[in-house]
C-alpha cells in the first residue's frame, strides 16, 4: 500500500448523512487519491456508521469505539494515520477542492512547533440563517472575520475544524478524552499543552473550508453553558487563573461565585426573553441578509447572554447546580420541611402562627410542625397539645429561645428546616419562594424574608390591615412587584429562617450563651456564612411579624439586646466594648479565618452544664401535606 503524504482525520457521531457528503466532496481534491488517506472513527454512534470503503478513490479506514467524546476519537484514528502530516476536520466540514493540496504544501514551508489552522466559515445555505449571520459576523464562536492570513496565534485558536499539524505530535501528545468528552474545549486544551511546549497556531486564510452548519439561538446558549463546565475543568486541570479571565486564584473565592450566582439568577427572565426573540428573528428574516447595525445589536445581546450561560456551567461544573432547573421549574417538590417555633405566655399568637401556617399549605411541600413550650401559664402548652398536626415539645421551665429551638432542631426530620418566632404569620406562597431561592444556589445557607418588624434591612413598610385575607393579598402583590429578587447579606434575623440539613449538620443549633434571647439569630446566620453557606434575604417573600403587645416587653427586649449585643462582640470580636451595632469592629477577628470547630454549637448541651436538658414531654404528630 503507498504510504500517503498526508492523513486526513475526522471524528463523528450520529452524522451518516453528514459524513458521507464530506466523503463525497473529497473525491474532487486536486491532490491525487493516492497521496491522502481519510480515517473516520464512528465515537458510538446509535445507529452505526456504514461506508463503503471500496467505492472512494483514495483509502479510507472507518473505526468505531464505544462513545468516549471526539477527543478520544482523535487519539484512536492518530493511530492508523499513516501520512508524516495529519489534517483534522469537522465532519460537517465543506473543504475546497484544492484543501489538502495547500494543507500539504503549507506543512513543508511552515517552520517547527506551528500547527496551521484554515478557514471554517458558514456556508451560503447555512447563512440564510440570520442567527448564523450574527455568528458569522462576529467572534462569538469562532473568530475568524478578525484572523489575518500568515499570522501566528496562540492555543485559544487551536480550532480542529480545520487544522494540520504533525501526526507524531499527536501521538505523543494525545487530547485529554478522559476530562473533556464533549466537542468543545477538548482542542484548545491540547493547544494549551502544545503551546507549553512552544508550539503556535498560523492562520493560512488560502486553507478554504466552510462549515454546514445551522446553529440555533438555544443550541449555542447550550454550548456556552458546556463551555462554562469545561473551562473551569480545563482550570482544575492546570490551576492557570487566566483560564477563567482572572489575576490570580485567590479571586476565586466563595465572594466570587457568590457574585456568578447573583448575576445569573438576576438575568434569568431576560435570557428567556432574548431567546424568544432570537427564535422570531430568524422565523421572521429567513433568508434574508441582516443590516449590519441589526447584527451589531444582537450581537451585543447573545454576548451577554452567552455569558450569563458561561457563568452557568462554572456553577454547574464547580458547585453542581445550574440555577435555571430551578428558576425554570420551580422548587424540587415532596422533600420533608421542618418548622420549629417556640411558645411562651403568648397563646393567641401561637394561634394565629399555626393557623395561618394551616392556611398556607402547599401539597407540594409536605411539612412537620414542631412547637417547644418553654412552661406556659397561660394554656398554649395544652392548646397545643390538643392539635393532631403539632408535634410538641413542653418543658416544664423556660429555658430561653437558643436553647428550646434546639430541642425542636434536634427532632426534626426534614431536608428543609425552618425557625420561626410564635409571632410570624405566613401567607399562601411563603414556602415555594423561599425553597425557590434556597434550591436556586447550591450553596444557600440561610434565608430570610422581608416583614413589617424585623432588623438587618429586613423591614419593609406596612401599614395595611392585618386580618389573614388582607395579608394574603398584601403578600401575593409583594411578591409580584419583587418576583424572585433577594440580597446577599450574612446576618439575618430570626423571625423566620429557612436553611438546608446541610447547614445544621455543620454549625449545630443556636448557642445557649444568648439565652434568653437576643443575637443568638446574629451568630447562628454569621456562623453559616464562616462555615462557606451563602445567605440571603428573599425580597419577594413578606412574612408578617407582629409588634410587642405592651412597652415593657419592648424594653425588656431592647436590655436583652443591649446585653447580648457585648456578649456577641466578646465571642467575635474578642471584647465586649464593641459599639452597639457596630458590626465592622468585628470583621478583622474574622478575616483570617475561624477554625470550623469553633462554629459548631451542639444542640443539647452537656449534662450537668447551664441550660442542661430539663424534663421535657414531647407530643407526636402526623405531617401535613
Amino acid at each position: 500500500m503507498q504510504q500517503p503524504d498526508l492523513s486526513v482525520l475526522i471524528p463523528t457521531y450520529g452524522r451518516t448523512a453528514t459524513i458521507a457528503r464530506l466523503l463525497d466532496r473529497l473525491r474532487d481534491q486536486t491532490l491525487e487519491p493516492g497521496r491522502f488517506e481519510v480515517v473516520v472513527v464512528d465515537d458510538g454512534s446509535p445507529e452505526p456508521i456504514a461506508l463503503d470503503a471500496a467505492s472512494y478513490p483514495f483509502h479510507l479506514t472507518l473505526l468505531r469505539q464505544d462513545n468516549a467524546g471526539p477527543g478520544a476519537a482523535r487519539n484512536a484514528g492518530v493511530a492508523s494515520c499513516r501520512a508524516d502530516w495529519t489534517v483534522i476536520l469537522n465532519d460537517d466540514a465543506v473543504p475546497a477542492n484544492d484543501l489538502l493540496e495547500r494543507h500539504l504544501a503549507r506543512s513543508r514551508t511552515c517552520g517547527p512547533k506551528v500547527a496551521v489552522l484554515g478557514t471554517f466559515r458558514f456556508t451560503a445555505e447555512a447563512l440564510k440563517s440570520p442567527f448564523v449571520q450574527v455568528l458569522a459576523g462576529s467572534d462569538l464562536l469562532f473568530d475568524f472575520p478578525r484572523l489575518k492570513s500568515g499570522q501566528f496565534h496562540g492555543w485559544g485558536f487551536f480550532w480542529t475544524c480545520n487544522l494540520g499539524l504533525p501526526t507524531q505530535v499527536l501521538r505523543e501528545n494525545p487530547f485529554d478524552g478522559a476530562n473533556f468528552r464533549e466537542a468543545i474545549v477538548e482542542d484548545v486544551e491540547l493547544g494549551y499543552r502544545l503551546e507549553k511546549q512552544g508550539w503556535r497556531v498560523l492562520h493560512d486564510g488560502t486553507l478554504v473550508c466552510e462549515h454546514d452548519h445551522v446553529l440555533e439561538a438555544a443550541g449555542y446558549f447550550r454550548r456556552m453553558v458546556r463551555l462554562g463546565v469545561n473551562m473551569a475543568r480545563m482550570h482544575a486541570k492546570h490551576g492557570d487563573p487566566t483560564l477563567l479571565h482572572m489575576r490570580d486564584n485567590s479571586q476565586l473565592g466563595s465572594g466570587f461565585f457568590a457574585s456568578v450566582q447573583q448575576n445569573v439568577e438576576a438575568y434569568h427572565a431576560t435570557f428567556h426573553k432574548v431567546q424568544a426573540k432570537l427564535a422570531s428573528l430568524d422565523k421572521e428574516h429567513w433568508g434574508r441578509a441582516l443590516p449590519s447595525e441589526l447584527v451589531r445589536q444582537v450581537s451585543q445581546l447573545v454576548r451577554q447572554m452567552g455569558t450569563l450561560c458561561y457563568w452557568r456551567g462554572l456553577l454547574l461544573e464547580r458547585e453542581g447546580n445550574d440555577p435555571f432547573g430551578v428558576l425554570d421549574r420551580g422548587p424540587v417538590a415532596g422533600e420533608l420541611v421542618s418548622i420549629v417555633a417556640v411558645s411562651f405566655n403568648a397563646r393567641e399568637r401561637t394561634q394565629r402562627c399555626v393557623e395561618a401556617l394551616r392556611a398556607a399549605a402547599d401539597p407540594r411541600h409536605p411539612t412537620e410542625f414542631l412547637i417547644v413550650d418553654n412552661g406556659s401559664s397561660d394554656g398554649s402548652a395544652e392548646w397545643l397539645a390538643e392539635q393532631p398536626d403539632v408535634r410538641l415539645v413542653r418543658n416544664s421551665d423556660n429555658r430561653g429561645a437558643p436553647l428550646a429551638r434546639n430541642q425542636g432542631l434536634a427532632l426534626a426530620r426534614g431536608r428543609w428546616i425552618v425557625v420561626m418566632d410564635n409571632d410570624a404569620v405566613v401567607s399562601p406562597g411563603w414556602l415555594h419562594r423561599l425553597l425557590t431561592h434556597a434550591q436556586a444556589d447550591a450553596k444557600s445557607g440561610c434565608i430570610g424574608p422581608v416583614s413589617d418588624r424585623a432588623a438587618h434591612g429586613q423591614q419593609v413598610p406596612f401599614d395595611g390591615p392585618t386580618d389573614p385575607a388582607s395579608l394574603a393579598t398584601h403578600a401575593e402583590k409583594w411578591a409580584e412587584a419583587n418576583h424572585r429578587r433577594s440580597r446577599a447579606q450574612n446576618i439575618l434575623t430570626s423571625f423566620c429562617l429557612l436553611f438546608r440539613r446541610e447547614l445544621l449538620d455543620t454549625i449545630g443549633g443556636f448557642d445557649g450563651a444568648f439565652s434568653p434571647w437576643g443575637f443568638e439569630d446574629d451568630d447562628f446566620t454569621l456562623r453559616a456564612a464562616l462555615a462557606g453557606f451563602r445567605n440571603r434575604v428573599a425580597l419577594d417573600v413578606f412574612v408578617r411579624h407582629e409588634h410587642y403587645e405592651n412597652a415593657a416587653k419592648s424594653a425588656r427586649h431592647n436590655e436583652l439586646l443591649a446585653r447580648n449585643w457585648a456578649r456577641f462582640a466578646q465571642k467575635w470580636a474578642g471584647r465586649a466594648d464593641v459599639e452597639y451595632g457596630d458590626y465592622k469592629a468585628i470583621e478583622p477577628a474574622l478575616l483570617g479565618g475561624v477554625e470550623r470547630a469553633r462554629l459548631f454549637v451542639p444542640l443539647e448541651p452537656a449534662a450537668g452544664e447551664p441550660g442542661s436538658p430539663l424534663p421535657a414531654k414531647i407530643v407526636p404528630a402526623t405531617v401535613k401535606g
